[in-house]
Protein backbone atom coordinates (compact mmCIF):
# COMPACT_ATOMS: atom_id res chain seq x y z
CA UNK A 1 0.00 0.00 0.00
CA UNK A 2 1.16 3.24 -0.71
CA UNK A 3 1.86 5.45 1.97
CA UNK A 4 0.78 9.46 0.79
CA UNK A 5 3.17 10.80 3.47
CA UNK A 6 6.30 9.02 1.51
CA UNK A 7 4.67 10.69 -1.74
CA UNK A 8 4.42 14.13 -0.13
CA UNK A 9 8.41 13.85 1.14
CA UNK A 10 9.48 11.95 -2.17
CA UNK A 11 10.60 15.47 -3.41
CA UNK A 12 14.03 16.83 -2.58
CA UNK A 13 12.32 20.06 -1.61
CA UNK A 14 11.50 19.97 2.22
CA UNK A 15 7.45 20.19 2.25
CA UNK A 16 7.72 21.92 6.07
CA UNK A 17 11.04 23.47 5.31
CA UNK A 18 14.49 22.94 7.06
CA UNK A 19 13.74 25.13 9.75
CA UNK A 20 12.41 23.90 13.15
CA UNK A 21 8.66 25.18 13.99
CA UNK A 22 8.91 28.54 15.93
CA UNK A 23 6.98 27.54 19.08
CA UNK A 24 8.60 24.14 19.54
CA UNK A 25 12.26 25.80 18.89
CA UNK A 26 11.17 28.43 21.70
CA UNK A 27 9.81 25.83 23.93
CA UNK A 28 13.15 23.88 23.69
CA UNK A 29 15.49 27.08 24.55
CA UNK A 30 15.50 26.70 28.09
CA UNK A 31 15.32 22.65 28.34
CA UNK A 32 18.57 21.23 29.84
CA UNK A 33 19.52 18.21 27.58
CA UNK A 34 18.04 15.39 27.16
CA UNK A 35 16.41 12.59 25.91
CA UNK A 36 13.36 13.90 23.67
CA UNK A 37 10.79 11.82 22.05
CA UNK A 38 9.35 12.99 18.52
CA UNK A 39 5.95 12.13 17.29
CA UNK A 40 4.99 11.82 13.46
CA UNK A 41 8.46 13.82 12.93
CA UNK A 42 8.18 13.34 9.13
CA UNK A 43 11.45 15.20 7.55
CA UNK A 44 12.88 15.99 10.45
CA UNK A 45 13.22 19.80 11.67
CA UNK A 46 12.26 19.74 14.76
CA UNK A 47 14.30 16.51 15.79
CA UNK A 48 17.71 17.48 14.33
CA UNK A 49 16.90 21.43 16.03
CA UNK A 50 16.98 19.84 18.85
CA UNK A 51 19.60 17.44 18.71
CA UNK A 52 21.92 20.50 17.51
CA UNK A 53 20.91 21.98 20.98
CA UNK A 54 22.47 18.91 22.55
CA UNK A 55 19.19 17.11 23.26
CA UNK A 56 19.18 12.72 22.45
CA UNK A 57 16.48 12.38 20.13
CA UNK A 58 13.96 9.56 19.08
CA UNK A 59 11.58 10.36 15.51
CA UNK A 60 9.21 8.29 15.06
CA UNK A 61 7.22 7.88 11.80
CA UNK A 62 5.93 5.53 9.46
CA UNK A 63 7.83 7.57 6.29
CA UNK A 64 10.68 6.24 5.01
CA UNK A 65 10.85 9.10 3.00
CA UNK A 66 10.52 11.60 5.96
CA UNK A 67 13.54 8.89 7.72
CA UNK A 68 15.89 10.13 4.63
CA UNK A 69 15.12 13.75 4.13
CA UNK A 70 15.98 14.14 8.43
CA UNK A 71 18.73 11.71 7.92
CA UNK A 72 20.67 13.80 5.25
CA UNK A 73 19.32 17.22 7.57
CA UNK A 74 21.22 15.91 10.64
CA UNK A 75 24.10 14.98 8.17
CA UNK A 76 24.38 18.69 6.84
CA UNK A 77 24.17 20.21 10.36
CA UNK A 78 26.80 17.59 11.50
CA UNK A 79 24.02 16.46 14.50
CA UNK A 80 22.76 12.85 14.72
CA UNK A 81 19.10 11.34 15.79
CA UNK A 82 17.61 7.94 15.72
CA UNK A 83 14.94 7.50 13.31
CA UNK A 84 12.42 4.41 13.89
CA UNK A 85 9.79 3.60 11.01
CA UNK A 86 6.81 3.08 13.19
CA UNK A 87 3.14 3.17 13.68
CA UNK A 88 2.30 5.70 16.23
CA UNK A 89 -0.68 3.67 17.41
CA UNK A 90 0.58 0.02 17.21
CA UNK A 91 4.56 0.76 17.82
CA UNK A 92 5.98 0.60 21.23
CA UNK A 93 8.09 3.64 21.27
CA UNK A 94 6.76 4.22 25.09
CA UNK A 95 8.59 1.45 26.25
CA UNK A 96 11.42 4.08 27.37
CA UNK A 97 11.35 7.18 29.20
CA UNK A 98 11.56 10.75 27.94
CA UNK A 99 12.56 14.21 29.43
CA UNK A 100 10.31 15.74 27.03
CA UNK A 101 7.67 14.92 24.16
CA UNK A 102 6.86 17.12 21.36
CA UNK A 103 4.12 16.51 19.14
CA UNK A 104 4.00 19.34 15.93
CA UNK A 105 0.51 18.96 14.30
CA UNK A 106 0.52 15.90 15.26
CA UNK A 107 -3.84 14.54 14.00
CA UNK A 108 -4.92 11.22 14.51
CA UNK A 109 -8.14 9.57 13.99
CA UNK A 110 -10.37 10.34 16.91
CA UNK A 111 -10.64 6.53 17.89
CA UNK A 112 -6.91 6.75 18.42
CA UNK A 113 -5.69 10.19 19.39
CA UNK A 114 -7.00 9.72 23.39
CA UNK A 115 -5.31 6.85 23.91
CA UNK A 116 -2.18 8.00 22.24
CA UNK A 117 -2.34 10.89 24.17
CA UNK A 118 -2.15 9.30 27.19
CA UNK A 119 0.68 6.96 26.41
CA UNK A 120 3.02 9.95 25.45
CA UNK A 121 2.13 11.28 29.01
CA UNK A 122 2.99 7.81 30.32
CA UNK A 123 6.37 7.57 29.14
CA UNK A 124 7.25 11.28 30.09
CA UNK A 125 9.68 10.98 33.58
CA UNK A 126 8.57 13.14 36.34
CA UNK A 127 9.32 16.69 35.86
CA UNK A 128 9.15 16.05 31.70
CA UNK A 129 8.37 18.37 29.60
CA UNK A 130 5.08 18.38 26.64
CA UNK A 131 5.25 20.59 24.08
CA UNK A 132 2.25 20.72 21.26
CA UNK A 133 0.88 22.33 18.57
CA UNK A 134 -1.96 21.08 16.29
CA UNK A 135 -4.83 22.49 14.29
CA UNK A 136 -7.82 23.63 16.52
CA UNK A 137 -11.56 22.89 14.86
CA UNK A 138 -11.96 26.41 13.96
CA UNK A 139 -8.76 25.65 11.32
CA UNK A 140 -11.33 23.69 9.33
CA UNK A 141 -11.76 25.44 5.63
CA UNK A 142 -8.87 27.13 5.58
CA UNK A 143 -6.40 26.71 3.18
CA UNK A 144 -2.75 27.13 5.68
CA UNK A 145 -2.91 23.60 6.46
CA UNK A 146 -3.89 20.90 8.55
CA UNK A 147 -5.87 17.56 8.15
CA UNK A 148 -9.68 18.04 5.89
CA UNK A 149 -11.83 16.30 8.28
CA UNK A 150 -13.43 18.29 11.62
CA UNK A 151 -13.27 15.82 13.41
CA UNK A 152 -9.19 15.04 13.37
CA UNK A 153 -8.89 19.12 14.94
CA UNK A 154 -8.45 19.21 18.04
CA UNK A 155 -10.48 20.98 20.44
CA UNK A 156 -8.73 22.77 23.94
CA UNK A 157 -10.40 21.20 26.43
CA UNK A 158 -11.26 17.86 25.90
CA UNK A 159 -7.11 17.43 24.36
CA UNK A 160 -5.89 19.02 27.75
CA UNK A 161 -7.56 15.85 29.50
CA UNK A 162 -6.07 13.26 27.62
CA UNK A 163 -2.32 13.71 28.89
CA UNK A 164 -3.31 12.45 32.61
CA UNK A 165 -0.55 13.58 35.25
CA UNK A 166 0.65 16.28 33.35
CA UNK A 167 -0.04 20.04 34.40
CA UNK A 168 -0.16 23.16 31.97
CA UNK A 169 1.84 25.95 32.22
CA UNK A 170 0.36 27.30 28.69
CA UNK A 171 -2.81 25.89 27.23
CA UNK A 172 -4.21 28.26 24.29
CA UNK A 173 -6.06 28.51 21.15
CA UNK A 174 -4.57 31.58 19.24
CA UNK A 175 -4.13 32.46 15.73
CA UNK A 176 -0.63 32.41 14.28
CA UNK A 177 0.70 33.29 10.80
CA UNK A 178 2.78 30.27 8.84
CA UNK A 179 5.12 30.22 7.17
CA UNK A 180 6.59 26.70 6.81
CA UNK A 181 7.58 26.38 3.06
CA UNK A 182 4.83 25.42 1.13
CA UNK A 183 3.07 22.92 3.52
CA UNK A 184 1.68 25.11 6.43
CA UNK A 185 1.15 28.73 4.88
CA UNK A 186 -0.39 31.50 6.43
CA UNK A 187 -2.67 32.66 8.79
CA UNK A 188 -3.58 29.59 11.18
CA UNK A 189 -6.00 28.66 14.01
CA UNK A 190 -3.66 26.43 16.79
CA UNK A 191 -3.23 24.83 19.83
CA UNK A 192 -0.81 25.62 21.95
CA UNK A 193 0.44 23.58 24.76
CA UNK A 194 3.47 23.57 27.15
CA UNK A 195 2.91 21.12 30.32
CA UNK A 196 5.05 19.29 32.83
CA UNK A 197 4.67 15.61 34.19
CA UNK A 198 4.12 15.40 38.04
Amino acid sequence: MTNRWDERYRDERYFYGKQANVFVAASLDDLPAGQGLFLAEGEGRNAVHAASLGHTVLAIDTSREGQRKARALAQELGVAIDYRIEDIVAGDWDQASYDFAVLCFVHLSPEDAAGVHARVAGCLRPGGRLILQSFAKAQFGRRSGGPPRLEWLHDLTPLRAQFPGVSWQLARECEVELAEAVGHRGLAAVIEMIGTKE
